[in-house]
C-alpha cells in the first residue's frame, strides 16, 4: 500500500514538514542574509518553530555556490565534534590533490538550533572567523527560536551587533501560496485547486501563520481522502471535486485540531486579500498587474503604455515573475504575451 502522494503522482510528499527551499514571503530576509554572508559578517536568524528558518538556510545554501557551506544542527552534534576536522572534510577533490589544508571556497558556518551549541564550539568558531592571520571561516549564521542568546559572551554579542533577522508571521495569501507551490504535480496538475477557497481559509486560520502547521493540517486532508476512498479517491477520479469548508472542518476535528479559529465573513476576507495585494507589491508593480488583468500584453504594448524601453520592460517582468505574479499567455505575431497570474487575480478584489 503506497501513501496518498504516490497515488496522485508525486515521488515524495509535497507537504513534508522538513526544510524545503520553496519558501514564500521571506524575500527581504533572504536578500539580507545573503548580503551578510557576502560581507563576511556574523548574523542571527530568529523565528518561531515552523516559521521557515531551516528552509531559508537550505535555500541560501543552494544559491551561494561559490562558498563552502557547513551546516550544523547543534542538537544533533556528537560530544566529540571537532570544527577543525569538519572544515578539512569539506575540501573538494582539487583541494586534496593540491594538498590544500582547507577548502579553497571560503567556508560559511551555519549553526541551527543555536541554543544547544557548546560554548567551546562557539569560541572556536569565533576564533576561526576573526583571526586576521587565518580567517578559516568567512561568515557565521546562527539560528534559533528564542530571541535571547544566553550561551555567548558579551564580546560575541558585540560582534553580532544589530544583524538580527526576524522571520515574520506570514499573511493569509502567503500561506496559501506555499500550498500552491507545493501541490503542483506532473503534467500540469495542481492539487491546490482541489481545495475550495473556504477550506483554504480554514486551514490558514488554524495554522495561525505557521507554515509547518499549515503543511501538517493539509496533509491530514489528503491522507484522509486516500485512506477512506482508496482507488476511488475523488481527488484523482473526479475532475470537478473540491474539498469544501465543511469537509475540511470535519477531517481536522477528527484529528483533534481546534477549528474554532475561523469564522467566515465575506467582507473581511475581501479586505484581507486587498491588503495582502498592497503589501506584497510596490505601487508601480500594482499598476502593472492591474493593467495585465485587462488582457494579455506583449512587451511592445507594455513599453508603449508605460513609456519605457523594452529592455526595462523585460527587467520589470522578471521581477514580477520571481514573485509568481505574471505568467506567459501564448504569442501574438511571434511576440510573447504576458498576463497576471491566477493567484494575483484572486488577490485583486474590491471590498
Amino acid at each position: 500500500m503506497s501513501p496518498w502522494y504516490e497515488q496522485l503522482g508525486f515521488k515524495a510528499n509535497p507537504l513534508d514538514v522538513r526544510p524545503n527551499p520553496l519558501v514564500v514571503g521571506l524575500e527581504r530576509q533572504e536578500e539580507q542574509l545573503v548580503n551578510h554572508v557576502l560581507k563576511g559578517e556574523i548574523c542571527f536568524l530568529n523565528g518561531l518553530t515552523g516559521s521557515g528558518k531551516s528552509s531559508l538556510l537550505m535555500k541560501i545554501q543552494g544559491n551561494l555556490r561559490n562558498h563552502t557551506m557547513i551546516y550544523l544542527d547543534a542538537q544533533e552534534l556528537p560530544k566529540d565534534f571537532n570544527l577543525e576536522k569538519e572544515l578539512k572534510s569539506k575540501r573538494n577533490f582539487f583541494d586534496r590533490i593540491r594538498f590544500k589544508k582547507y577548502p579553497s571556497k571560503t567556508p560559511v558556518l551555519i549553526i541551527d538550533e543555536f541554543q544547544a551549541t557548546d560554548k567551546n564550539l562557539i569560541l572556536d568558531a569565533r576564533a576561526k572567523w576573526e583571526n586576521p592571520d587565518e580567517r578559516k571561516i568567512k561568515s557565521i549564521i546562527i539560528a534559533q527560536i528564542s530571541k535571547y542568546l544566553k550561551n555567548v559572551t558579551p564580546a560575541f554579542k558585540e560582534r553580532l551587533g544589530s544583524r538580527t533577522l526576524l522571520l515574520p508571521t506570514l499573511d493569509d495569501e502567503e500561506m496559501k501560496e506555499i500550498l500552491n507551490l507545493r501541490l503542483k504535480g506532473r503534467r500540469g496538475a495542481n492539487y491546490y485547486n482541489k481545495l475550495h477557497n473556504e477550506a483554504l481559509n480554514l486551514l490558514v486560520a488554524c495554522a495561525d501563520g505557521n507554515p509547518r502547521k499549515l503543511l501538517e493540517y493539509t496533509d491530514m486532508i489528503f491522507d484522509f481522502h486516500y485512506r477512506k476512498f482508496k482507488h476511488n479517491n475523488p481527488m484523482l477520479v473526479n475532475p470537478t471535486y473540491l474539498v469544501t469548508y465543511w469537509g475540511a472542518k470535519e477531517i481536522l476535528e477528527l484529528q483533534k485540531v481546534n477549528v474554532n479559529a475561523y469564522v467566515y465573513l465575506e467582507k473581511e476576507t475581501k479586505k484581507r486579500k486587498l491588503q495582502a495585494f498592497e503589501k506584497r507589491f510596490s505601487k508601480q508593480q500594482r499598476e502593472w498587474l492591474v493593467f495585465l488583468m485587462t488582457g494579455s500584453k506583449t512587451t511592445t504594448e507594455l513599453s508603449r503604455n508605460f513609456k519605457i524601453s523594452e529592455s526595462t520592460v523585460w527587467m520589470k517582468l522578471r521581477e514580477l515573475k520571481a514573485k509568481g505574479a505574471v505568467v506567459k499567455a501564448g504569442k501574438k505575431q511571434r511576440k510573447q504575451l504576458w498576463q497576471a497570474s491566477p493567484h494575483v487575480k484572486r488577490l485583486r478584489v474590491r471590498v
